[in-house]
């Protein structure tokens, strides 16, 4: 038993001893102790049993989100640091091998393993995940032509979560919006802080994180839909729920061969998605590229549906046990799951709910004791620090709960029959096709009750600061989607016996079924691929990495409110006001803001003064933004006494001033 425990304990013990003084070693402790150990434990102890491709989504799912929650409250109690990091992985490293020093009795297998033969989920699931790593490659921090090209679905979101990663790095913590100074962060940002935790224990700056997490993240999601869907049909099922649930969207494919066939076709156009016309659904594959927060929502929702449907069914019958403890996972991932995505955790707890209301009206049950309330046991006590958290900050002008007339009222056009056939497209018609073909039964009620619960909600009402962030229920009403379309697909079938026509037509149909179910995100792609937005110049990341190096961590910078601006996205600096979307999304009351940034770079030099003294700004940054903005700013700041020049790019295009308290 000890030289088993040390074959395991001794190597990472060695590599957590050399992260002290080595940041490579530091960096694969990161990714041992941030994606694996936390989750081995708690699945090797309680859910041996799970077959492979289970156990391997719950390592990671649980890792990433109990490292965090961990290095998160340790850094609030001695701060953020490396060594607070390097503490954490040790605590970690305590609990392994108190794991392994425990874990000597074999458990009882299962009496039901699925999949226990078979790793084709994981094997689809990475080849997913390396297509979606192909795209980001292309788009996300690629150096051409002198200029950092972010493009494509990222062009405007990355650059908010690098403010993210790059402001916590740099001393703001705990952090506040690093593009709306002076408010404490109660955005769901944990998604950014992982990855931060990745960056800060190998001590320099790694854009190119951002490009690995996020496939790594696609491939948790398309691996949970392969578990889920095997669970409720076989393993064909997973794979056409895999496809359809990454890769599916609606009809605007349609707009594609138009433009085709009229002579009008521009790779760089857009045809998957256009905001505010028709076709105004996202396909899901364009948020897997670039929503950070519902790159783990996504997943994560999926598993703790998964577990709590599973274990609610295993209580019905003798096997309580396993019953229990899997309905106490779901709500241990749906409780986890709250500081990464807020609507994806309540979303699961909408679910439990669902469940434990058929239940408690069932008049027919072989076990009338609640177990499902074990979901809450764990749930509820994990989302109470940042609910109180939240309802802290609605007094410094954050509403998360800001009900509107539905999302509906805003945004469907030509009537709503038409519109959601149209953007939720082929895999919702295979979805109604399996009601009708009775392909998940017996467990329709769960899926389809899924499936409308969340279509219903933002037809309901909007709750959402920004009623469009309202649609982030469509696509968790795109999972149940992708289970009842792919055990659809799965039903499509022939024996052994068919004759080689209907082999071929059944061979097909599917195939045909697919391509129009997928083809939209291959829109995506080209859109993505064919675009070459730049966020930053040379001089713009020189300009970055001096503000990193030579201004105080938390300092606050006046800028235009861009969306690109390398004092945040790389000096990793707090803004007086950021692209002004953002702000709106997250709740902030931001026209006072915009307002004075306006008159602080148009106004006089009185105007500028004020609005610095009024948000305790240090510098003020002109750059191409603010010249075009303001072509007289720079002049005015030169011969302004209180603003001395502190910075200059060779270009001239980048200056920095300090201003000078009197």
């Amino acid at each position: 038993m000890l030289k088993q425990i040390a074959q395991i304990a001794l190597p990472v013990f060695l590599l957590l001893i050399a992260s002290f003084f080595s940041p490579y070693a530091a960096l694969v402790s990161a990714l041992i102790f941030t994606l694996f150990v936390p989750g081995y434990i708690i699945v090797e102890y309680y859910f041996k049993a799970l077959n492979m491709q289970e156990k391997i989504l719950l390592y990671i799912l649980l890792s990433v989100m109990i490292s965090t929650h961990l290095i998160y409250f340790l850094s609030l109690a001695i701060g953020y640091s490396q060594h607070t990091i390097l503490i954490g992985f040790t605590i970690l490293f305590v609990f392994l091998l108190l794991f392994l020093l425990r874990n000597t009795k074999p458990e009882h297998q299962r009496r039901v393993l699925h999949l226990h033969y078979s790793q084709k989920g994981v094997l689809l699931s990475s080849g997913i995940a390396l297509f979606a790593y192909f795209v980001l490659s292309k788009t996300v921090w690629v150096w051409h032509n002198s200029r950092i090209i972010l493009t494509g679905s990222n062009w405007q979101d990355t650059p908010m979560h690098y403010g993210i990663i790059e402001s916590i790095n740099n001393g703001n913590f705990p952090p506040q919006m690093p593009y709306f100074a002076g408010v404490d962060m109660t955005y769901h940002y944990f998604v950014d802080f992982h990855t931060a935790i990745l960056e800060k224990a190998f001590g320099a700056f790694l854009p190119r994180l951002v490009v690995f997490t996020n496939a790594f993240f696609v491939f948790l999601f398309a691996l949970s839909l392969y578990v889920f869907a095997s669970y409720l049909k076989n393993e064909r099922a997973g794979v056409y729920t895999v496809l359809l649930g990454t890769l599916g969207g609606g009809f605007s494919y349609l707009l594609f061969f138009y433009a085709l066939f009229a002579g009008q076709l521009e790779l760089s156009t857009n045809y998957a998605y256009e905001y505010g016309t028709f076709f105004t659904l996202p396909p899901i594959f364009d948020n897997l590229l670039q929503q950070r927060p519902q790159l783990l929502g996504l997943p994560t929702l999926t598993t703790s549906a998964y577990f709590l449907y599973r274990g609610s069914q295993s209580c019905l019958d003798t096997d309580t046990r396993d019953g229990k403890r899997e309905l106490a996972l779901a709500g241990l991932l749906a409780g986890l799951l709250f500081p990464f995505h807020m609507v994806a955790s309540l979303s699961a707890f909408l679910l439990f709910a669902l469940i434990y209301l058929k239940k408690i009206l069932g008049t027919r049950s072989r076990n009338n004791r609640n177990y499902e309330l074990y979901f809450l046991l764990f749930f509820l006590p994990l989302i109470a620090p940042y609910v109180i958290q939240m309802v802290a900050g609605i007094g410094q002008g954050t509403g998360f709960i800001d009900l509107k007339p539905p999302w509906a009222f805003y945004f469907v056009k030509d009537g709503p029959f038409w519109f959601y056939l149209a953007n939720l497209g082929l895999p919702f018609l295979l979805a109604i096709g399996s009601m009708y073909k009775k392909s998940v039964q017996p467990h329709g009620f769960f899926v389809y009750s899924w499936m409308f619960m969340m279509l219903a909600i933002p037809n309901l009402c909007s709750f959402t600061p920004n009623v469009w962030d309202m649609y982030k229920f469509f696509h968790y009403a795109w999972i149940p989607i992708s289970l009842a379309g792919g055990c659809f697909l799965a039903d499509i079938t022939f024996s052994r016996k068919s004759t080689k026509l209907r082999k071929l037509l059944v061979s097909a149909t599917i195939t045909l079924l697919l391509v129009f179910s997928i083809f939209t995100s291959a829109l995506v792609v080209t859109w993505n691929l064919s675009t070459c937005s730049s966020c930053a110049s040379v001089g713009e990341y020189e300009t970055g990495l001096w503000v990193r190096e030579n201004t105080p961590e938390r300092s606050v910078f006046l800028t235009w409110s861009s969306i690109h601006t390398p004092v945040t996205m790389i000096g990793g600096r707090l803004r007086v006001l950021g692209y002004t979307n953002w702000a709106y999304g997250h709740g902030y009351d931001f026209w006072e803001r915009d307002d004075d940034v306006v008159r602080a770079y148009k106004g006089n030099i009185s105007d500028t003064l004020a609005v610095l003294r009024k948000y305790d700004a240090s510098y003020v940054y002109v750059g191409k933004e603010e010249l075009k903005n303001a072509p007289e700013c720079l002049k005015k700041f030169e011969y302004c006494k209180q603003l001395e020049k502190v910075y200059e790019d060779q270009s001239g295009k980048c200056n920095i001033f300090e201003f000078r308290y009197c």
